[in-house]
């Protein structure tokens, strides 16, 4: 009986059309949460799952966000599922932490990039960087997505089961064709161990950290640095919030507004008055 019910729970997931590694994440959730239970499932009781969530902050000591994952799970299996909300979507949250991303600057991104160990490794974090991409969409790159005629990477089925395009930097692009020359790919851009299949997004990840240990940067954080410094140096070279929006496949505007925060903390405010004397000679005299 229960594992029908997993079951279903595991198409409710696939016809919300979550992304694999989230439906995952969902469903490991939901077995945690009916382990931690031990009783069948139409005992569970409001209580009980805000037992379990207090659980998981004071014992499991799990992030917010794990924690915000986690209700998402219970909640979508109550009311899709089982068609019993008792209530779940009234269950208290916490609150997201508002955090500034940590940004490399331009000089600590040539480190890297230039630290890295193979043309494979330099390419893939050159790319990266370059066009701001999520490591998932960086691995899931076809040799077809590159546009050189327009000068554009075509990400397809992205984060929110979007597709968009971004930019293509031609300083990347003559990297690409250097590592075309060495590798051949065919299908995917970057080929992992097996023929035929697509790089991991831990291989990815792998080629990162080395860079960045060869390098010499102990800044912590992973190889999605590379797509916030992209998102907050995009700004800093005169361009426009819409446009980083589309750029990095955004839903919400309220999402890329944070990169102009990390970009107003670096910028000393300057009057109007004082930029627009500087530009014409017709300004201000200063004669009284």
């Amino acid at each position: 009986m229960l594992e029908r019910t997993l079951q279903r729970y595991k198409r409710d997931l696939a016809l919300k059309a979550y992304s694999p590694k989230t439906q995952e994440t969902y469903y490991r959730n939901i077995i945690s949460f009916l382990k931690y239970c031990n009783q069948p499932i139409e005992e569970i009781t409001k209580d009980t799952i805000k037992d379990y969530l207090y659980h998981l902050i004071k014992n499991k000591k799990l992030s917010q966000s794990s924690i915000r994952q986690a209700r998402g799970a219970i909640c979508y299996f109550f009311s899709q599922t089982l068609s019993k909300p008792i209530e779940v979507e009234n269950i208290p949250f916490q609150k997201k932490e508002k955090k500034l991303p940590t940004v490399y600057s331009a000089e600590e991104i040539f480190r890297i990039i230039n630290a890295a160990v193979t043309i494979k490794h330099k390419t893939m974090l050159m790319l990266t960087y370059s066009s701001g991409l999520r490591v998932s969409e960086l691995v899931s790159l076809k040799v077809s997505d590159i546009s050189r005629d327009s000068m554009r990477l075509k990400i397809r089925q992205a984060k929110g089961a979007m597709d968009r395009y971004t930019i293509l930097s031609s300083v990347c692009l003559k990297q690409l064709e250097k590592y075309w020359k060495a590798y051949r790919p065919e299908e995917w851009l970057f080929n992992g161990r097996k023929p035929g299949t697509p790089l991991s997004t831990r291989a990815a990840q792998y080629a990162y950290y080395r860079a960045k240990e060869n390098a010499g940067i102990t800044r912590q954080g992973g190889i999605h640095l590379l797509r916030h410094s992209f998102a907050t140096h995009m700004l800093e070279t005169g361009s426009g919030i819409f446009q980083l929006q589309k750029l990095l496949g955004h839903k919400h505007l309220k999402t890329t507004l944070v990169y102009a925060h990390i970009q107003e903390e670096k910028i000393i405010a300057r009057s109007p008055l004082d930029v627009y004397t500087e530009k014409d000679t017709n300004g201000p005299a200063d004669n009284c």
